[in-house]
């Protein structure tokens, strides 16, 4: 038989997490159309052949956790998603942490403009109000990789409800709990819900299940920012660990609901946090024996991407412009944030100040922009939140440990529960996560190849063929027959990245060749996909 393309003399990684094995992978019309051994190489004939002598051919990653469903609707995203597509990834799952372009109202744009603008690359045409209608925009257009979807509860709330911090009527659930349906059968992985920003904060477990009940009977997953991750928050009044209650909360909706939960990237945040991780995990383990379907996503760097507005309290939230702008608001919250001072000026990181004339302050700790301001770190974050319009974007650290303890971030990466993803805000402005560059190539890398936390087949599983049947993904994150030709090949002696928080932006290394449904946008290490639009929309499988 001829094929469009056979990569030849390989050692295959088929994401199952079963042993490698030699052999070649033959593509045709952009799909996996068969795997031959090495002994009938000579039998098959291909337009092209890669030759993969001591490279390993693994799927695709897929990361289940991405935000870029706001960047992917402008013309010109694959320039700014060019990262993702250099390190390996070809699937992204958009619409995490209850912020979602769809389902959606119309009426309700300039208020969903505002919700999402900590992810939006810029404004864009809203010429869609539901989940089908966005997947038509992204196939009209043209999609750098593929693109799957969840149904952000936040989103769905503030179309229904606007900025009401109220529970909703019993007809407004039922309005919420009919865009849900629609998104399903519109072929939505599943619902998301972002507790610990606004208005997810105000979501009572109620609602939640209410929501995730109409996606679980459709067969989909409910994905959750956690309300806390860390022992202490404003959330909860009581001397157990926080984060452990708030892991509880959801898995009792889940239970209740009848719905698949992932806990959305198990941080541990803070010094103090780091001591309960092993206590955290074996929470998890007790709920999956207690007959929860629970599993949980991690990102290997020790900081993460958020706004501005994450450490505001919720009773700021709704008018948080007004009080910044008032001597009594600012004086309130300057108040509140008392203890957390010492926080602020060494472990949060500016990535993204709005305004031009504060550009000069992206990549700087608080405590820096607070000698450059000429003020406290407090009041330092508060003017930026201010000039900002609150849109800020920030990098907070010692999540899950720092340079010399990490192991709360080592135990969760080799738990059998987890997955990995990246968590990353990527925008073509500001200072950027070190996750958008160096994600997979940094757990292949560092942690199985140097540290031996993981298999090589342990690790690719978790990024691909986990993923994919985790979030009902069809015919991804295998190299199977019949699979889709997303395929990376890479060099295991040699991949790895090493952006950090402080020079975030370099590229990996050891990534040979990758593809999107057969088509090639790296070649030889070098970016070929300029103009190449080989993503596909992919509904629930």
């Amino acid at each position: 038989m001829e094929f469009d393309l056979i990569i030849r003399n390989g050692t295959i990684v088929d994401g199952s997490g079963a042993p490698r094995f030699h052999g070649d992978v033959a593509i045709k019309d952009g799909r996996i159309s068969a795997l031959i051994d090495p002994a009938d190489a000579a039998q098959s004939t291909a337009a092209k052949t890669i030759d993969a002598t001591d490279r390993i051919i693994a799927p695709g990653f897929i990361d289940l956790h991405s935000h870029s469903d706001w960047v992917v609707p402008i013309p010109e995203h694959a320039r700014t998603l060019r990262p993702f597509l250099m390190q390996g990834v070809t699937t992204l799952v958009g619409g995490n942490c209850g912020f979602s372009v769809a389902p959606i109202r119309r009426e309700r744009v300039s208020m969903l403009n505002q919700s999402g603008r900590l992810c939006a690359d810029r404004e864009f045409e809203w010429e869609w109000d539901d989940v089908a209608g966005y997947g038509a925009h992204l196939k009209r257009q043209g999609i750098a990789l593929n693109v799957a979807h969840l149904a952000g509860h936040g989103s769905i709330r503030l179309s229904v409800m606007g900025a009401s911090n109220a529970d909703p009527s019993d007809l407004q659930l039922r309005e919420m709990q009919a865009m849900v349906g629609r998104a399903m059968a519109d072929g939505a992985l599943g619902l998301s819900c972002g507790l610990g920003y606004f208005p997810g904060m105000i979501a009572k477990p109620a609602e939640l299940t209410a929501l995730a009940r109409v996606a679980g009977e459709a067969g989909g997953i409910f994905t959750s920012h956690l309300r806390a991750y860390s022992t202490r928050s404003l959330f909860f009044d009581s001397r157990e660990p926080h984060n452990i209650l708030a892991i509880r909360e959801m898995a009792e909706v889940a239970r209740t609901a009848g719905v698949p939960l992932q806990a959305s990237h198990m941080i541990f945040v803070g010094r103090r946090t780091w001591s309960v991780a092993d206590e955290t995990l074996a929470e998890i383990d007790r709920l999956r024996n207690d007959g929860v379907d629970i599993a949980f996503d991690t990102f290997p760097y020790t900081c993460g991407n958020t706004t501005i507005r994450i450490i505001f309290p919720s009773w700021s939230q709704t008018g948080l412009e007004e009080l910044l702008d008032s001597t009594d608001g600012w004086a309130r919250l300057r108040a509140g944030f008392a203890p957390l001072a010492p926080f602020i000026a060494e472990s949060i990181q500016l990535m993204w100040a709005v305004k031009p004339e504060l550009q000069y302050l992206e990549g700087k700790y608080f405590g820096q922009i607070a000698e450059a301001l000429g003020v406290d770190p407090i009041d330092a974050y508060l003017t930026i939140a201010r000039e900002s319009g609150t849109r800020g974007r920030v990098l907070i650290h010692l999540y899950s440990g720092d340079d010399n303890d990490e192991h709360a971030l080592r135990a969760a990466m080799s738990h059998p529960l987890n997955l990995f993803e990246m968590d990353t805000i990527l925008t073509s402005t500001g200072h950027h996560n070190p996750a958008s560059y160096g994600t997979y190539p940094r757990i292949l890398g560092h942690y199985v190849r140097e540290l031996g936390l993981l298999t090589l087949e342990a690790a690719v599983h978790k990024a691909t063929g986990m993923a994919a049947e985790r979030m009902r993904l069809k015919d991804r994150g295998l190299i199977k027959a019949g699979c889709a030709a997303d395929i990376v090949i890479f060099d295991p002696a040699t991949i790895a990245c090493g952006a950090n928080a402080d020079v975030p932006t370099l590229e990996p290394v050891g990534i040979d060749h990758v593809l999107v449904n057969g088509s090639a946008v790296v070649k030889d290490a070098r970016w070929c996909g300029d103009g190449i639009l080989a993503g596909q929309w992919l509904a629930r499988g």
